[in-house]
């Protein structure tokens, strides 16, 4: 083996290192994502609960305004869930067809 040789296959075993820790990056951030959006839908509160509004000091808007984003965030999550199903293409994705 020459040394062109021995360069190319470092090179080679380098950007598959390169890829693995990217590809472990990607499925932490989703993972963070994914809990942050579990975070947020956590917050959701029926404004009809008694109990909660005796309880809390928060006024209607407020509860509004977390509910809107609880919301937002479980389509956000059923999206990434249905974008990662192995059977969803790439296509499908760039095309918000889930």
């Amino acid at each position: 083996m020459t040394q062109r040789d021995e360069g190319h296959n470092y090179r080679d075993s380098k950007n598959k290192a390169q890829a693995y820790e990217r590809k472990q990056k990607y499925e932490a951030i989703i993972d963070m994502v994914i809990r942050w959006l579990d975070s947020n839908i956590d917050e959701w509160h029926d404004s009809y609960d008694t109990a909660f509004l005796k309880n809390n000091l928060l006024n209607n808007t407020d509860i509004k305004i977390k509910n809107a984003i609880a919301d937002d965030s479980r389509d956000l999550k059923e999206k990434i869930e249905l974008a990662l199903d192995p059977s969803t293409t790439k296509r499908q994705i760039e095309d918000g067809d889930l």
